[in-house]
This record gives C-alpha cells, sequence and structure tokens, in this order.
C-alpha cells in the first residue's frame, strides 16, 4: 500500500500543490525554506497524525484541502479481511459486498481520500466522492513511521518494539479477544477454561496474561466484597454494592527498556549516549529490521526529515542505502539537502522544491536531473585524475573487478596497491541516478565514452537488457542535450552468468585453491542445497519456466551447470562455498581462483574490456606468470 497521488491546498506556503504517479521512494530536494517540510507536514495532518492550528491556514478565510489516492495491493485487501478491518463479516464474499458499500474503489486497488479542515475549527476526512465524513478511510491508512529533526527515539520505537517482541504481546496491548482479534476483550474470561488446558511451558504470552488478569479478579478481595456489602446492606440498605475491581495494565506489565553497551568499557548506559547522528543510524537500523527484513509489518510509509543530519557523508551513503532497501517494501517519503542521499533513486522519484513569483510552494513534476544535481552543489571529485570508468551493480562487484584487471591488464595499480586512472562506481541501478549522475560528469571532463556499465545478466536475454538500457540514456540525452555521452553497445556489459559471484565455481578451480577436495564433493553440496531449498528460490522457478529445465538427480546438475550458473542467483550459490571467508581471506582466495582458473571463464568480461584501447594496450601477453 502506497500513496500514489497527493493534492494539497491553502496549506502553510502551499497554494495549490500536486504529485502524480508517486513510486514506492518520494524524495524532495530544494533549498531551506521552499516548503519541502510543509509537504511532508500536510501528508500527517490529512492522515491524523498531525492537528490543525490557525497558523497553517495560507489564507485564513479558506479551508485547507489535502487530498489524493492510495494504491491498494491484493495483499492488503487480504489483509483487511483477515484483521476485521472496514466489517466484521467473516465469510469473503459477505465482507466484499459490505466494503464495497462503506469504501468505494478499495476494491478495485485504488481509494480516494480527501481531509477538509475549515477556519473555525472544523475538520472532515471523506472517500473524495462523497462530500462528507468517512470513517472507514482512518482505519486503513498506512501506519507513518515518521522522524523528523529532533530524532525523538522514545515514542517512534514504542510500536515497533512491541510488535517486534511477539505477535501476542502485541495482542495483549491491542486489548483484543482471544477467540475474536476484531474484538475488544470485555473480561468475560471464557478463555480461561481452554487455557486451563494446557501446560505451563505450552502457554502463550498473551494466555499467562490473561490468566494472571483471572487470579487478579478472583483472589481473596472477592471475600472481602462479599463481608463489606453485607455490613454495608445492613447498615444502609440494598439499594447499592460496593466493587472492588484491580486494575490491569498492560503497558506497565510489559515494557522494553534500551540500553547502548559499550563493548571497550564493558558496561551500559542510557540510549541518550549516542551521538546525534548515531541516533539517526539506529532509527534507520529499527525500521530496516523490523519493516525490511522481518516484512511482517503493516503496510507503513517511512517519513524522515533531512536523513543526512548530524551524519558524516560515509554514513550519509549508509542511509541513503538503508532508505533504498526499505523502499522496495514500503513507501519512502523524504527531504534532503545532501546529494549523497539520491544517488539511489531513480529521476522519477526525486522532485524538485522551490518557490513560485508569489512565494507559494511548487514542486517541478519533470525537472531535469542536471538542475537537481546543481541545486545540490553535486561534483564528481572521484572522477578527476581518471581515464576509464567502470560502473558495476553492488559493492562486492567494486571489490571484487580490481583482482581480474591485475591479473590480466599492466600498468593499472600503483604502489600502494589501489587502481591507477581507474575508478570503479557501485551502483544499485545501472539506471539510477547516481549512474546518470557521473555519467553527466564523465562528459564533463572528456572521457566521452571511456567507461564500461557491468550489469547483472539476472536470467535474462542480455540483448533485451542491452537495449533497453541503451534506450533509456537515449530518452535521458534527449532530454539533458550536451549534458551525456551516447552510451552505446559497447559500453554496456550483461553478465554471461546471473551475476558476478557464479564466475567463481569452476569446481575443478575450488579444488586447485583448496576450497573443495574433489569435483564430485561439489555436486554432492549443491545438489543437498537443491533439495533443500535452492529449489524454492524465484530464480530457480523462473530457470524452469524458461528452459523447461526439472533438475532430479546430481546427474541432471552436472549435465546443466552452465544453465545454472546462467539462472540461479549467484548470491545463494556463492555463500554455499564460500560463505565461510571473511574479508582478507576472501579476497586472498577470489585472487588465487583468478590465478588457476583459464581465461575462458571470464572470456565475455575480458573481451569487452579489451575493446577499450586504454585495456588494449596494457594486455598481459601471458597471463600464466
Amino acid at each position: 500500500m502506497r500513496l500514489q497521488s497527493i493534492y494539497i491546498r491553502n496549506y502553510k506556503s502551499i497554494r495549490d500543490l500536486r504529485i502524480q504517479d508517486m513510486e514506492h521512494a518520494l524524495i524532495l530536494v530544494g533549498k531551506n525554506n521552499t516548503g519541502k517540510t510543509g509537504i511532508l507536514d500536510a501528508i500527517l495532518t490529512a492522515t491524523g497524525s498531525r492537528p490543525v492550528t490557525l497558523r497553517q491556514f495560507r489564507e485564513p478565510s479558506k479551508p485547507i484541502v489535502i487530498g489524493g489516492t492510495l494504491y491498494v495491493n491484493e495483499t492488503d485487501i487480504q489483509r483487511f479481511w483477515q484483521n476485521g478491518v472496514i466489517s466484521h463479516y467473516k465469510k469473503w464474499e459477505l465482507w466484499k459486498q459490505d466494503v464495497a458499500s462503506k469504501l468505494p474503489g478499495l476494491l478495485e486497488g485504488q481509494v480516494t481520500f480527501e481531509f477538509v479542515a475549515t477556519p473555525d475549527g472544523k475538520t472532515r476526512l471523506g472517500d473524495g466522492i462523497h462530500k462528507k465524513q468517512n470513517p472507514y478511510i482512518a482505519k486503513i491508512f498506512p501506519k507513518i513511521y515518521y522522524i523528523d529533526y529532533r530524532r525523538d527515539i522514545w515514542e517512534f520505537q514504542k510500536d515497533i518494539l512491541e510488535q517486534a517482541a511477539g505477535k501476542t504481546l502485541g495482542q495483549l496491548h491491542s486489548d483484543a479477544c482471544m477467540f475474536d482479534q476484531a474484538r475488544t476483550c470485555n473480561r468475560c474470561f471464557q478463555c480461561v477454561g481452554l487455557i486451563h488446558k494446557k501446560k505451563p511451558e505450552d502457554m502463550t504470552v498473551f494466555e499467562t496474561a490473561r490468566l494472571l488478569e483471572y487470579k487478579l479478579y478472583h483472589t481473596e478481595l472477592t471475600e472481602f466484597e462479599k463481608a463489606v456489602n453485607r455490613n454495608f446492606h445492613k447498615n444502609c440498605g440494598r439499594g447499592q454494592d460496593i466493587t472492588y475491581g484491580i486494575e490491569f495494565d498492560a503497558e506497565e506489565v510489559f515494557r522494553v527498556n534500551t540500553m547502548v553497551y559499550n563493548r571497550e568499557l564493558e558496561e551500559a548506559g542510557p540510549l541518550e549516549h549516542l551521538s546525534e547522528g548515531f541516533k539517526s543510524i539506529y532509527l534507520l537500523s529499527l525500521l530496516e529490521t523490523y519493516i525490511g527484513e522481518r516484512g511482517d509489518g503493516l503496510p507503513s510509509i517511512i517519513m524522515m526529515e533531512d536523513p543526512e543530519m548530524f551524519l558524516h557523508p560515509q554514513l550519509q551513503k549508509t542511509a541513503s542505502e538503508i532508505l533504498y532497501g526499505l523502499s522496495k517494501k514500503n513507501q519512502v517519503i523524504f527531504s534532503t539537502h545532501s546529494p549523497n542521499m539520491i544517488f539511489n533513486f531513480s529521476s522519477k522519484q526525486i522532485k524538485l522544491v522551490t518557490r513560485d513569483e508569489g512565494y507559494a510552494t511548487v514542486v517541478s513534476e519533470d525537472e531535469t536531473i542536471d538542475r537537481v544535481l546543481d541545486d545540490l552543489g553535486y561534483a564528481a571529485n572521484d572522477l578527476m585524475n581518471v581515464s576509464f570508468v567502470f560502473i558495476v551493480e553492488g559493492k562486492q562487484d567494486r571489490a571484487r573487478l580490481p583482482l581480474l584487471l591485475e591479473q590480466y591488464y599492466s600498468e593499472i595499480m600503483g604502489e600502494d596497491g589501489k587502481l591507477k586512472r581507474i575508478s570503479i562506481i557501485p551502483v544499485n541501478s545501472c539506471t539510477n541516478i547516481k549512474t546518470y549522475a557521473n555519467l553527466k560528469y564523465i562528459n564533463q571532463l572528456y572521457l566521452k565514452d571511456q567507461f564500461l556499465m557491468i550489469r547483472d545478466g539476472d536470467g535474462k536475454d542480455p540483448e533485451v537488457l542491452a537495449s533497453k538500457l541503451c534506450g533509456y540514456y537515449a530518452d535521458r540525452e534527449q532530454q539533458d542535450q550536451g549534458n551525456l555521452p551516447r552510451v552505446t553497445r559497447r559500453n554496456v556489459l550483461i553478465l554471461k552468468y546471473y551475476s558476478f559471484e557464479n564466475y567463481f565455481l569452476d569446481p575443478e578451480v575450488m579444488v586447485k585453491i583448496g576450497v573443495l577436495s574433489s569435483e564430485e564433493e561439489f555436486y554432492d553440496i549443491l545438489y543437498s542445497k537443491w533439495v533443500e531449498y535452492l529449489h524454492k528460490l524465484t530464480s530457480a522457478k523462473h530457470m524452469k519456466e524458461q528452459t523447461g529445465l526439472c533438475i532430479q538427480s546430481k546427474d541432471d546438475l552436472k549435465a546443466n551447470m552452465e544453465l545454472f550458473k546462467i539462472y540461479m542467483r549467484g548470491h545463494n550459490l556463492f555463500d554455499i562455498f564460500y560463505g565461510r571467508y571473511r574479508g582478507e581471506q576472501e579476497e586472498a582466495l577470489l585472487r588465487h581462483y583468478i590465478e588457476c582458473a583459464p581465461r575462458e571463464t571470464f572470456a565475455d568480461i575480458l573481451d569487452a574490456i579489451d575493446q577499450f584501447v586504454y585495456f588494449e594496450n596494457r594486455r598481459k601477453d601471458d597471463t600464466s606468470l
């Protein structure tokens, strides 16, 4: 679930603003005081997370209007049904009928909403179709995790930690009925009979708490209550009864405390001991763990004001990578002044926020990336004193490609052991803004066509992938004429295998370098992993769809190893054999592999590099030395 579009009228510095075709990421860039935070605040206001004040009305006599559309997928709809959201009907058909009358558009995957606030203090949240309040809109809004400039940790982490502690703990705090999650517990204690049938070690936290609550309600205080009422009735009649209730506060009974443990000093302290920058990384790490890795939370929108605040440039890049990873599963919206924060995202996801002649906030939908980069003051210092540039997908390829270059080419390494006049730039995608920005500066520094983009094969047709990539930059060049070099087929290498890792899976070479004791061991291990879990991977299913290959024995693997390396995700295969090696040990092992492997193993990579005179003149004649 995500915001697909939004419009804002008469809110703070915004007169009338629209953002269409929003993707899983929306990045707002622009100078100070242009209204970036106002857009974030408007989203919070429309979803009920931010109150309306008189200062927010741009024109005091007119209403504030904030509306838009929500994209809802089939998984979201199933979750609403299972959790009794909007309607309590258990039968699917009845639930759909009820929902269709209450919330137009939900079953079709697109819900409109409109929040209206008038200067006299009245507010209305409607469905954008009927001009009245619709209470069901608020029930389906995604949870918003908002990190503002104050980096307030406590409220932010509360929901996450409670849910991370377990579903039953979250159920307890929601005060739900054990038999029907959509209903609130009314303390009938009919569940106690079922709980009594369980052994203590089999009881969940929720069941244990309900039993404790039941015991508290039925303590000796009950007998004392009866005795008090006997005397009370004797002394003043039977018109009234005295009852004693024990307050059961789940919030107080179950609380997660957060401490910071310093391994060097071997002492723990409060979270406040973290620096402001580390607090930002901690908050992002919470989201990365709960939403990004677990993926079992409710649909949510992650919003952040200036993620780069308090962060060193290297940590800014880390924060950007975390937000990019989160955007794959949940919508991410943030404002920024740093070019380091945008390089993992595509140009369509970045909007330039400025002010018009009337000093009202406006968003440029079709702004050129050139202007965005200039606005952020980006400079490609990494490309100074460079003669050739490689653009690769991922940091691991950034570390492994120099090992191959060192083996097959001369005069490319400096005395410090680093590449000389060659830059390798890792990106998440060959079409994201970091790639675009670097191509732009390649052109300005007169490198022109001295670059090679290396893209993973991903089990797809290499010519189709290359054609799309060249076509993408041909379209971009039309929009930004004179600033981009021409990306031709010569500048694009689609790896023969799924990814670079799969080039290190030759069993004969692996035996030579000591990773395996025999080639047969390679196939024994790989086939056992295939039976265990590899066959369930998306890449395995894609391989079967494309080739019809059905692996039912170790011999099938031997006969089809080339196809296997083309279609199977490299990270999964590489870790089976090399996962136990780390850092310098892994680097030394891969360097040894390259030394022992025949040139044919890396032929498609080396042939693509050899097309450039810079490397052709530096080829080592005898690669066996």
